[in-house]
């Protein structure tokens, strides 16, 4: 009867290989013995895989090249080029709607300021034409007091 008894090894780099045994040629003893050393070095190696496969497959992904085929790149290249001008349009379109409405917003507010500019003269001229009549205003009212004062007064004498 031959039986043949697989193991799992791990070398001294890490690195795991699978070796098969016939356990007749061992004996009937050492097939049990043989076959827990085996499940063991399959433990130990998958600890060993898990740990350095968390360290060096992301190594080995870093260093993964892919290599496209030249057609594949060439429409990569188009469709990418055409998208940054297209990109490239929209952004020279916004700056000219932008740059569109602050010329627009300019003139609304150059029309606003000559406005106010205006009302500004008018209500100076009002103001000048105000200050003359209280200027006369305040002289008649000088003229009367003395004349209120000079009638006092002779009634004053005549009494």
């Amino acid at each position: 009867m031959s039986n043949k008894v697989q193991s799992e090894k791990v070398k001294p780099n890490g690195t795991s290989y699978s070796s098969t045994q016939d356990s007749s040629s061992i004996g009937p003893s050492c097939s049990v013995a043989d076959s827990t050393s085996a499940t063991m070095a399959a433990l130990t190696s998958e600890q060993t895989k898990t740990s350095t496969n968390n360290s060096s497959s992301s190594r080995k992904k870093a260093f993964i090249k892919f290599v496209k085929d030249p057609q594949t790149i060439t429409e990569d290249l188009i469709r990418k080029r055409a998208k940054n001008t297209e990109a490239a349009r929209r952004s020279r379109q916004r700056r000219v709607e932008k740059m569109e409405s602050l010329e627009k917003q300019v003139a609304e507010l150059t029309i606003e300021n000559t406005e106010l500019k205006t009302r500004l003269t008018v209500l100076e001229i009002e103001k000048k034409s105000l200050e003359e009549k209280n200027l006369d205003k305040d002289s008649m009212i000088k003229i009367l007091e003395r004349q209120l004062t000079e009638a006092y007064q002779g009634i004053i004498k005549k009494s």
